[in-house]
């Protein structure tokens, strides 16, 4: 009996400690909005468009590319990331610059968070849709 409630006890914990890894493979866009700096002053960005572009993904791990429009300029940036325990938050890191947290909202849409220091820093809220 010991051994019953023990492998059951065991079973619980793994379904508690262990989310399902969600599969974040393919095209995502959406919205992006924050400020920049520009010439030491915050310029504010509204409705620019963002895409995402996971083209590898193995367990908790994803790479991939983001492309933005910031004042008229299309930027292209590879990625690579990682998902969390929980299998809800993301942590990003943009080759170029800047990191993203995010947080998987459904099976169909993100939300990152973008953040960049220095002399080009940036904070930007994108939400995204998966196409």
């Amino acid at each position: 009996m010991k051994k019953i409630l023990s492998l059951i006890s065991a079973f619980i914990a793994i379904g508690i400690c262990a989310a399902e890894v969600p599969n974040l493979v393919g095209n995502w866009t959406g919205t992006s909005n924050g400020y920049f700096n520009e010439d030491g002053i915050a310029r504010l960005s509204e409705n620019g468009s963002i895409s995402l572009v996971i083209t590898a993904q193995k367990d908790r791990l994803f790479t991939g590319n983001l492309t933005a429009m910031l004042n008229g300029e299309e930027i292209v940036k590879g990625l690579a990331g990682a998902i969390g325990l929980d299998g809800k938050t993301l942590y990003i890191v943009e080759f170029d610059q800047g990191y993203d947290i995010g947080t998987i909202i459904s099976d169909d849409e993100l939300e990152l968070i973008y953040l960049a220091d220095g002399k080009t820093g940036q904070a930007f809220i994108d939400r995204l849709h998966r196409s």
